[in-house]
């Protein structure tokens, strides 16, 4: 039997923007923002299930899907300002345009309220151009409330993410990955009415995790679906075997509170 390897994320960990090209190589969600829009050509070259692609920008993007797994795409989502400056010599017509995937897979959404609050941010979906998060973005927004809005509105794993302020130009390939992996639910998953996410305590034994909480427990796929639900376990521990849980990036919490771990199967 293959053997499994697992790794067990904590409240805690941070993702480095600037070390890491993907957030997670198991996720299925994938961002592109900048400032002065521009077409905006996208080569899935990568076998990506249940992909998502979310787009942020000022200025209005021709967005192009194509390339071998273009199929694999579920969402294709622009949440953005709109505007009809044409920085990048785009030509008519002057607004976001979605092509290459069904449109009854596509959505354009005008300025949403964004999802996350960060004071050097703005509260609307507009436009963003920099990893900085700690720092005023001129009335655009940071990249943690452009990740935030996608995962918390549509579900998923944040896979990678590209910003810049200027026109795109050229071919931007998946498996080229991005340049910012700054993510608020990374850290955690909070259930409503509790005071925000715990990590749970996990042992591994092989492919069987005991996790250490008397509550009872669903396991979610990367795109956000349950895959297994945990009946509770008075003893005050669980024990689950990820046998036969395909290769992916997957989340345990539980159903009522705010513990939570995150795990990948690798085979």
């Amino acid at each position: 039997m293959p053997r499994c390897s697992f790794l067990l994320l904590a409240t805690g960990l941070v993702l480095s923007a600037s070390a890491q090209t993907f957030c997670s190589p198991q996720g299925n969600v994938v961002l592109f923002s900048n400032y002065d829009g521009g077409p905006l050509t996208i080569n899935v070259d990568q076998n990506i299930p249940d992909l998502f692609i979310g787009v942020v920008s000022y200025e209005f993007c021709k967005i192009t899907v194509t390339g071998p797994f273009a199929g694999n795409v579920t969402q294709l989502v622009y949440a953005g300002f709109n505007g009809d400056n044409d920085h990048c010599n785009v030509g008519q017509p002057l607004t976001t345009t979605l092509n290459g995937v069904p449109a009854a897979l596509t959505s354009i959404q005008f300025a949403p309220a964004a999802t996350f609050p960060n004071n050097n941010g703005y509260g609307s979906m507009i436009c963003a151009y920099d990893c900085d998060v700690a720092s005023d973005q001129g009335g655009c927004n940071t990249a943690d409330q452009v990740a935030h809005y996608f995962l918390y509105t549509y579900g998923g794993i944040l896979r990678s993410h590209r910003t810049q302020y200027g026109c795109w130009q050229g071919v931007q390939n998946l498996s080229a990955g991005g340049n910012c992996c700054e993510d608020p639910l990374s850290t955690g998953i909070a259930q409503p009415g509790t005071h925000g996410p715990q990590a749970l305590q996990v042992d591994r034994d092989g492919e069987v995790l005991t996790v250490h909480t008397d509550r009872a427990l669903v396991v979610l796929d990367a795109a956000g679906r349950t895959v297994r639900s945990l009946e509770a376990a008075p003893q005050g521990r669980k024990r689950f075997d990820t046998a036969g849980l395909p290769m992916g990036t997957y989340v345990m919490r539980e159903q009522e509170g705010s513990g939570y771990a995150r795990f990948i199967v690798a085979r």
